[in-house]
């Protein structure tokens, strides 16, 4: 019978340090010959990718200047748009403009539709020849940008931007245009910083360099010889490459991307030694770092199984610091904490949450490397910070951070508090990547001993504080108290009820009358929602439509006002009762046109109402795509149903929605009725001014007009002399219940 045979535990640790070292030299063997493979078919491919990024960042620069130019046009056009003005009044404009004209331009022009010119400087010149004329005219473009052409005033080569004029009935009428001398242009585009090196040029569609790297070339014309297309497989590009040659004769790769903004071409140029040169460094580069990796991974993974064995037996093994910041982690911070809390419980202390507002889009958008880096950096900031008080800090998750400090009054730690949050502010401004930090701020006083034994829930009130500054972008830090919690149990009963109470029929719709100004008399009506909860009793719109809009809840809330009106007016023309047309609105949630008309002309057939019965309110703000605006407007008006655009005018870009967006009627928001009127409704001048333009604007684009929240006898006769189409407020009647709105509606049709 053989023996068995048994090693000690010193063999056994040496027989497994070799063979793990064996299986990572072969592991790393595999692993560098596979990755040396797919380097050599990389690193050309990172030139081209960087080149690439390179091109593409310019073209969107090179974009967002021809915007600028654009921009500086439209402060010229917005004087003579949408009006009807004779050329002899344009012409004085534009030599009143002459002063005001700054680089790249040296001159602005106008031209009527003959092609008869005056530029800034008085002078006639026809330009009926030109292309930008005979383009922007005949309406095909919006926005020219041309060519390099000789100037008809003093020869020098210009470039031209042009945009079509309209008159007051949307009419072409003219061309308005900027002349840019080719040697500003250079300079403007100049202005566009690149790499060191980078040998960026701009050509027109004709071939002629708007901007050159050798400047000597800008203005002329160059056309190398063989010019070959070049594709690579497995990457994906922006840009099209091409082997030719430049000015001076050598071979070449030009990377190259056409502007949709202007028939211009924006080219890199890369010589194809440098391209071979770059090649060769990345693959040395490479191939010394896969060696080094090889040797160093060796020896630290078994210099790391040895040292970690050995801190184990001797237990000192150390799992309280984060590795990116080098902070304590959380569950350290709260166990000394706690310790600090015990030891000092008649005393006040402060527990701060923070975090860096939009950090998911910064990780995603710069990567984790950048985000890592970042988090070090604020750390490194909010360390110097709780240093100086003696405070406790950590990182807890992601981009969170935990300060606790020992205060002497609530209210010298909140000064202090604000004197470091706005150093702390400019810090974070001035980083590589700038930042916004928010922060949540929970009090221990010694009276709340029963209700705080520990630090986690003093966390816990931190981060509710901080949680409710989410949809504020202005606020930096919120403090916890019994309104915040008061706060969040009522959102939190709100959407734990929203369905059932739809199902009980609490939520209700009101009718607040639309008057026309002309006779008075009810023409419409608009459908409001409204809460009544046995537990919160009557809510307004305002405690529960935000909210709904957050989590989505509004849209079942919309379709189910809709079946409440439609209901009402059948039951209206089933009775003989007076009808008018009664508006319901649209919340910015419906993103999907088709769907929402499909289901709302559903829901209207069911009860057979007609169309003409309903008017749609869209919010101008409800989303950032005016192209979805105007699909549900066209969609609904195929249906028959007159569209409104709601609270016009507090948006960002009104004028700019009404050239795209044909609705029927324009309703002006209220605020334009308070902003600086008197105690009596009485508005001054300014605001007279304005409004009536409002509404001249309205009446011009053929479209009605209505105005909101009138309360005074003062606004009511200032709209009627303006010839505003019609009101609605509390000066003819509060939003009513159906029975007291058909009462109202029977006085008054």
């Amino acid at each position: 019978m053989k023996r068995k045979f048994y090693i000690n535990s010193d063999i056994e640790r040496l027989i497994f340090f070799i063979t793990s070292l064996f299986l990572i030299l072969i592991l790393n063997i595999i692993l560098t010959n596979t990755l040396l493979k797919k380097i050599e078919k990389s690193a050309k491919l990172n030139v081209i990718q960087h080149c690439d990024n390179t091109i593409d960042d310019y073209a969107n620069a090179l974009r967002a200047k021809l915007e600028t130019i654009q921009s500086s046009i439209d402060l010229v056009y917005a004087k003579i748009a949408y009006k009807t003005i004779s050329d002899e009044k344009i012409r004085q404009l534009l030599i009143s403009e002459k002063d005001n004209i700054v680089p790249p331009f040296n001159n602005f022009v106008y031209a009527n539709k003959d092609g008869v010119s005056w530029n800034s400087f008085g002078e006639e010149i026809p330009i009926n020849d030109r292309e930008y004329f005979q383009q922007v005219i005949s309406g095909k473009t919006q926005f020219y940008v041309s060519d390099i052409l000789e100037s008809k005033s003093d020869g020098n080569s210009i470039l031209m931007f042009a945009r079509p004029v309209y008159n007051e009935d949307n009419e072409v009428t003219g061309v308005i245009a900027a002349i840019c001398p080719t040697q500003e242009s250079e300079k403007f585009f100049s202005e566009i910083k690149t790499g060191s090196g980078e040998k960026i040029s701009i050509r027109d569609s004709k071939g002629k360099f708007i901007k050159h790297y050798d400047s000597r070339w800008t203005n002329w014309f160059f056309h190398s010889g063989t010019k070959i297309p070049v594709t690579f497989d497995s990457v994906d590009l922006d840009s099209s490459i091409m082997q030719t040659t430049n000015t001076v004769g050598q071979p070449v790769y030009l990377f190259y991307q056409v502007l949709d903004i202007a028939p211009w071409i924006v080219g890199l140029t890369i010589s194809a030694d440098e391209f071979t040169n770059i090649e060769r460094q990345q693959h040395a580069y490479h191939y010394f770092i896969i060696e080094l990796i090889v040797i160093v991974l060796s020896m630290v993974f078994l210099f790391e199984i040895w040292m970690h064995s050995f801190l184990e037996r001797h237990q000192i093994l150390s799992t309280h610091i984060d590795s990116i910041t080098h902070l304590w982690v959380r569950s350290y911070f709260e166990k000394e904490a706690n310790k600090f809390l015990k030891r000092n419980s008649n005393s006040k202390f402060l527990m701060i949450e923070c975090d860096i507002r939009g950090f998911k889009f910064i990780n995603q958008n710069y990567g984790e490397a950048q985000a890592n880096k970042l988090l070090l950096h604020f750390s490194k900031i909010l360390y110097d910070c709780a240093k100086i008080y003696d405070g406790l800090l950590c990182r807890g998750y992601a981009d969170h951070f935990f300060v606790f400090m020992k205060i002497t009054t609530v209210h010298k730690a909140m000064h202090l508090f604000k004197t470091e949050l706005s150093r702390i502010s400019d810090l974070a401004k001035q980083a590589e990547i700038p930042f916004i930090p928010k922060f949540g701020l929970a009090f221990y006083l010694p009276n709340m001993r029963e209700d705080i034994q520990s630090v986690q829930i003093l966390i816990t009130r931190a981060s509710f504080a901080k949680s409710t500054i989410k949809e504020n972008a202005l606020q930096q830090f919120s403090i916890y108290d019994e309104k915040l919690l008061k706060k969040s149990k009522n959102e939190n009963f709100i959407e734990t009820h929203m369905e059932s109470s739809l199902n009980k029929d609490e939520f209700f719709v009101m009718y607040q009358p639309k008057i026309d100004l002309a006779t008075e008399k009810v023409v419409g009506a608009e459908a409001l929602v409204r809460w009544e909860s046995p537990e919160l009793g009557f809510m307004p719109p305002d405690s529960f439509v935000p909210l709904f809009e957050r989590n989505n809840f509004i849209v079942k809330l919309d379709f189910y006002v809709y079946e409440q009106v439609f209901k009402f007016i059948r039951k209206c023309l089933d009775n003989n009762l007076p009808t008018v047309p009664i508006s319901v609105n649209v919340s910015r949630n419906h993103d999907k046109p088709e769907k929402f008309v499909h289901d709302f002309m559903s829901l209207l057939k069911k009860y057979a109402i007609p169309p003409r019965l309903i008017e749609v309110e869209l919010l101008e703000r409800a989303t950032l795509d005016k192209n979805l605006l105007r699909e549900i407007t066209i969609m609904l008006q195929k249906e028959g149903f007159r569209v409104a655009m709601d609270d016009f005018g507090s948006g960002e870009s009104s004028l700019n929605m009404l050239s795209t967006i044909p609705v029927n009627i324009l309703k002006f928001d209220r605020s334009f009725l308070f902003a600086n009127d008197s105690a009596n409704g009485t508005l001054d001048e300014t605001s007279e001014s304005f409004i009536a333009t409002l509404v001249d604007l309205g009446k011009k684009l053929k479209k009605e007009t209505i105005f909101e929240g009138v309360e005074t006898e003062e606004q009511r006769d200032f709209l009627r002399k303006i010839k505003c189409d019609q009101i609605q407020g509390y000066f003819y009647s509060k939003p009513l219940r159906e029975a007291d709105y058909m009462t109202f509606l029977e006085k008054h049709i």
